[in-house]
């Protein structure tokens, strides 16, 4: 009776289940955006490993605060990496990376502009996980000699030399030629913009010889990778150490350096997802009652109209309980397929937006987790219920005497 009821006014439940259907969609598609983002961010980041550690002026916190303070702080330097590389036990690996922004990349005639050249030592590749795909990656040789060579992303090779192989080709960096030697494997773009499809990396004696190395625009940073998460605080501690003797820090004298760990990003990005959440869930919230508010009209409505209806049905033996589920039952069931339609836009919108991050080189995968789509199922339920519940206890509430009058 209930379904007869609904499928008798098809208009009327369609737009009624629009309102569900919109707060539905709405707090999926935010849950599913933040849930994308997060995994994204996080893949990146495990690619690293949880045993690498990033020496930096900066420390990945909120540092809004004490900005000045880590402004001012000398950069990491050529010695403290040779500090470390030369005296850490127990690390796989140990590199320098300098960032020099914002530069020009010429060749054939064509150019790159704001292209990032970051001058590298031996250790980089492997730390970092790139694969050069085409070619190979710089000898030892060449980053001690400080060799006129370089690996390039797939866009610069492919943008500066369409349709030829790019190995053993010149790029012009200002104003030095390097020798193409290897293209690194695609990877697409990120969400927050930026790719390694689109950098250039040298030998950093080779960087240090072009370039000014003591312009504030040229980022610095060592990584150190463990060989165990186990051995992780042992390298950290042996690091402190060695910088502060190279840097002739006194003992009591603060550390003016800091070392970075992925689990310290981790949890900022955690706390920024979590605003993220917590601002869709209050949206959503608005769009839910809403969706709610027209539950119930409709209802409320439908009872007026159906008033003879119960009449007969109480005459006919009907108790309040059947009558009050009778009602509630046309709620909910409003309700899930409202909810259903919701999660379905929300599908049909997900493989839309794969088919434009592929299409726009972007690197993004978007996830839809299961206990999204049962909380939306959920969700639409609980509406039904609350929404339905005063109509239907009024239904139920109806003299039948009075109402088998009515017209």
């Amino acid at each position: 009776m209930a379904l007869n009821a609904l499928f008798s006014n098809k208009i009327r439940t369609f737009l009624t289940m629009l309102g569900v259907a919109t707060g539905i969609f709405a707090i999926s598609a935010i849950l599913t955006m933040v849930n994308s983002m997060k995994y994204s961010l996080s893949e990146n980041l495990s690619s690293l490993g949880n045993t690498t550690m990033f020496v930096h002026n900066w420390p990945w916190k909120n540092n809004s605060q004490d900005w000045f303070k880590f402004f001012n702080r000398p950069k990491v330097s050529y010695s403290d990496y040779l500090k470390l590389k030369e005296g850490l036990d127990e690390v796989e690996g140990v590199a320098y990376e300098v960032s020099v922004m914002g530069q020009t990349v010429k060749g054939d005639g064509k150019s790159f502009t704001n292209v990032v050249i970051q001058g590298v030592t031996e250790d980089y590749v492997n730390l970092n996980n790139l694969k050069v795909e085409e070619g190979r990656f710089f000898t030892e040789i060449e980053i001690a000699g400080g060799n006129p060579v370089c690996v390039v992303g797939t866009n610069i090779a492919t943008g500066l030399y369409p349709g030829q192989n790019p190995l053993g080709k010149f790029v012009r960096l200002g104003g030095n030629r390097a020798k193409i030697v290897g293209i690194l494997e695609k990877k697409g773009a990120g969400i927050f913009g930026g790719s390694q499809d689109d950098g250039v990396l040298i030998p950093y004696m080779y960087a240090a010889r072009n370039y000014n190395m003591n312009r504030r625009s040229v980022d610095k940073m060592i990584m150190v990778k463990a060989q165990k998460y186990e051995e992780l605080d042992y390298v950290e501690s042996e690091i402190i150490s060695k910088v502060r003797a190279n840097r002739g820090l006194k003992p009591g004298v603060e550390d003016n350096f800091s070392i970075n760990k992925q689990e310290m990003l981790m949890k900022q990005i955690d706390t920024i997802f979590k605003y993220l959440e917590n601002g869709g869930i209050i949206i959503t919230f608005f769009s839910l009652l809403i969706g709610g508010f027209s539950i119930f009209n409709i209802m409320y409505i439908s009872v007026k109209e159906r008033t003879n209806e119960i009449g007969i049905q109480k005459a006919l033996g009907a108790t309040n309980d059947f009558i009050m589920f009778q009602f509630i039952t046309e709620s909910v069931v409003t309700c899930i397929l409202g909810g259903l339609l919701g999660l379905l836009v929300l599908f049909i919108g997900a493989e839309v937006a794969k088919s434009a991050l592929i299409n726009s080189g972007i690197s993004l995968t978007i996830v839809i987790e299961m206990w999204d789509v049962w909380r939306a199922i959920i969700l639409s339920i609980g509406i039904g219920l609350t929404a339905g519940a005063l109509p239907a206890w009024m239904a139920a509430r109806v003299d039948p005497v009075i109402a088998i009058r009515a017209k």
